[in-house]
């Protein structure tokens, strides 16, 4: 069972399952681009319709992984509005220009779909080069979709989440929830907000309602965070946090482009120069967790 996510070539052992790209389950980044402060590649990828797998090739691995660690400094986390992590990666199939370098399923299993060294169309921040700066991992929660009276493109006569022997359970369609690494799983969140279940929040103007992500999720997070840290040690193990107000941001952060470290796609992007605005990682997701994971003292 492979453990290792890959950098130019490198791997490293992170301590929790990654499906490759190149594995019989796994999922091929469908939209990945060359990144233009990097020169290992050919230049015609950059910014350019995608093409065949095999034309991604790196020239020089060890003098683009030097490359690579001099100019990625931000790791930007996500929500996909899907069911799962096979649902994301059909949409983003569908696409013309989204990708992921990672996609976080609901069980805790990671997926790599392409070498870290390609740029993948995620978050393009206010500045509209946060692509060129960041990795970046979806993860399957369904945020607002969730919600009966808020489900946009994934309508629902009730919640999704329902209270099954006291705790609230992921109705997941069958066709996904026997698509999941793990056979049998119970999509529960992490913690629960009250009698209602769900956390509710205002980011970058709107209010998000939202159920946790799954302690699986948590886990595989903090591990997988660690390791890209440890590949590429400008994403420094640290998240948005006001000293003053000893709270965590949700909005866009003032100086976002020169922030070294884990941050959410909210903190890039509010919605300026013709990109939208953004909410991930959401309401519920536990950034004193994170924090703690990587300052225990």
């Amino acid at each position: 069972m492979n453990q290792n996510i890959i950098s130019c070539g490198q791997k490293l052992d992170i301590g929790t399952r990654v499906v490759l790209w190149n594995e019989d389950e796994g999922f091929v980044c469908p939209n990945k681009r060359g990144r233009s402060n990097c020169f290992h590649h050919d230049p015609k990828l950059n910014d350019a319709p995608s093409r065949k797998d095999s034309s991604y090739k790196i020239l020089n691995s060890k003098s683009a992984f030097a490359e690579l660690v001099q100019h990625v400094h931000q790791f930007v986390l996500h929500y996909d509005t899907c069911y799962s992590s096979l649902h994301c990666h059909q949409l983003m199939a569908e696409s013309t220009f989204k990708g992921s370098h990672f996609y976080l399923d609901l069980d805790g299993t990671l997926y790599q779909t392409c070498d870290l060294y390609w740029k993948t169309n995620t978050a393009p921040a206010d500045d509209q080069q946060g692509n060129e700066r960041a990795i970046h991992v979806e993860m399957a929660n369904l945020a607002w979709e969730a919600l009966a009276r808020e489900s946009e493109w994934l309508p629902t006569n009730r919640d999704k989440y329902q209270i099954k022997r006291g705790k609230w359970v992921l109705e997941l369609p069958e066709a996904y929830r026997k698509k999941l690494q793990t056979a049998n799983f119970q999509t529960t969140p992490s913690r629960a907000y009250g009698k209602r279940g769900y956390f509710s929040r205002k980011i970058n103007g709107r209010v998000v309602h939202m159920w946790d992500f799954t302690e699986d999720q948590y886990q595989a997070l903090i591990k997988l965070c660690i390791g890209i840290n440890q590949l590429l040690p400008r994403i420094k193990l640290q998240v948005p946090f006001d000293k003053k107000t000893r709270r965590h941001p949700l909005d866009r952060l003032k100086d976002y482009s020169k922030f070294s470290g884990i941050l959410g796609h909210a903190h890039v992007q509010k919605g300026e120069n013709g990109v939208e605005c953004k909410y991930d990682p959401g309401s519920a997701f536990n950034w004193s967790r994170l924090k703690k994971a990587f300052d225990p003292h």
